[in-house]
């Protein structure tokens, strides 16, 4: 079998020994490793790919980076590296990446992994691996490696290398995947709170011959479906757990981005929207919540509700939902295929329950933290009738693409999920028109 081809990247006027060693690692586990510098510094003259390879291809020479203040010169040196990675591929010179560096190295090494496609083996060592991830992770899969210290070889951190080589060289020669049917893609957001729905719907939909990816609306979760959609690896979507959007707007942790929720209307795929767990901004442990909104928590709604020791949620209040229904009913205006935002009048997660019910996701006692009943209508939620008003605002009615479609059900109920998965079943077999679920017997005319 021909030895599969592994760049080594790294800051080598600093690290070299470190990254002499770990190609050395990658040749015994059976690859042909080729060194990459990545050095802001200066050039060591021993790399296989040197950093004068590297800056050439953005019009550089490596005099015009020493020159630079080394933010400005890594920013250079990585788009060298992206362009210069892209020939070999498209050449069939490389097979994966490894790397090892402190905060520079990870920092330039990670952004050239970031534009390799998902499934490219992508190794990164570095102590940046103990804490937040999620600027060298992006929306990639990047393997990251804490490898105790940020230099030095000895007993301790070669072991680590050497087991870092050994897995990018046996991550770039999985077995074949056989008798493995591909089946179109469905694209689905899950949170604690809508956990009942979502599996529910996505049971159904694969039973129909589809593969559904749920993906964690954690903020990296939804940007990481908003990047697969353009890639143009989803098929359809059931967005229906779509509290990133809050948390972009109202300052909570779990923020997606700006983005969040156009991909699916701008490639004018099939999508299937509601506000699942939309009655919630996300914070850290209660002591990160904004004191302002602690002093609010007795109104109706706007509950606190400690979900573990490191994740605490306010309740979105109702002047809050009509502003985050306008921003939603716009990006639905300009979506170009089948669009469906269907609202469940009776609560959108397990926090948002009129009376305990632990199939539905809250045990109790007592009603769901941010539930508020609406005055006229109790049996619905007042932050439903609110959204459903800035919809009614917002959506334009001459759209024949879109659709509005209220539920006289909670968003946890079987009967709602099995009716997100049937809408968007029909719109995946061209089945769909707008208004064919108007005499359905719990659909309320929007």
């Amino acid at each position: 079998m021909t030895a599969k081809q592994i760049i080594v990247a790294g800051i080598l006027d600093t690290k070299g020994d470190e990254i002499k060693f770990l190609a050395e690692r990658v040749k015994a586990a059976g690859g042909k490793p080729s060194v990459l510098e990545i050095s802001v510094g200066h050039e060591v003259g021993w790399a296989d790919i040197s950093l004068s390879d590297v800056v050439a291809r953005v019009g550089k020479k490596k005099e015009d980076i020493f020159a630079l203040d080394r933010n400005s010169a890594s920013d250079l040196i990585a788009q060298g590296a992206i362009k210069l990675i892209k020939e070999m591929r498209e050449a069939g010179q490389v097979d994966g990446i490894i790397a090892y560096g402190g905060s520079m190295g990870a920092s330039i090494a990670t952004r050239i992994m970031q534009s390799l496609p998902i499934g490219f083996p992508k190794v990164m060592l570095t102590t940046m691996a103990s804490g937040d991830v999620s600027p060298y992770v992006g929306t990639r899969d990047i393997c990251m490696i804490y490898p105790i210290a940020e230099a030095g070889l000895n007993k301790v951190t070669r072991p680590i290398l050497n087991n870092a080589a050994a897995a990018v060289v046996g991550m770039a020669s999985p077995p074949d995947m056989e008798g493995i049917e591909e089946k179109p893609l469905i694209g689905c957001m899950m949170f604690g709170v809508t956990t009942p729905c979502v599996l529910r719907a996505s049971s159904i939909v694969e039973k129909a011959g589809y593969d559904v990816m749920i993906n964690h609306a954690v903020g990296s979760g939804g940007r990481s479906m908003e990047e697969l959609i353009r890639d143009g690896y989803i098929t359809g979507i059931l967005d229906i757990t779509t509290h990133e959007i809050a948390d972009e707007m109202l300052g909570g942790v779990l923020s997606a981005g700006p983005d969040r929720m156009t991909a699916a209307g701008e490639m004018g795929i099939p999508q299937v929207i509601a506000p699942g767990g939309l009655d919630l901004i996300n914070f850290g442990p209660k002591s990160t919540v904004p004191a302002t909104l602690l002093k609010e928590t007795d109104q109706p709604g706007r509950g606190l509700y400690e979900h573990n020791p490191t994740v605490t949620c306010v309740g979105v209040s109702m002047d809050e939902i009509y502003e985050i229904g306008e921003h939603m009913a716009r990006k639905l205006n300009a979506a170009k295929g089948p669009s469906i935002m269907c609202v469940p009048m009776r609560g959108w997660g397990a926090c948002d329950l009129a009376t305990p019910d632990i199939e539905l996701g809250w045990a109790g006692p007592g009603a769901g933290p941010v539930w508020a009943a609406d005055e006229n209508n109790p049996q619905w939620s007042k932050r439903s009738m609110r959204y459903v008003q800035a919809l009614k605002a917002t959506i334009d009615p001459d759209k024949d693409n879109l659709e509005v479609i209220l539920v006289d059900k909670h968003m946890n109920d079987p009967e709602c999920a099995d009716f997100l998965a049937e809408l968007l079943l029909e719109m995946l077999k061209g089945k769909w028109t707008k208004g064919n679920r108007a005499d359905h017997p719990f659909v309320i005319p929007f």
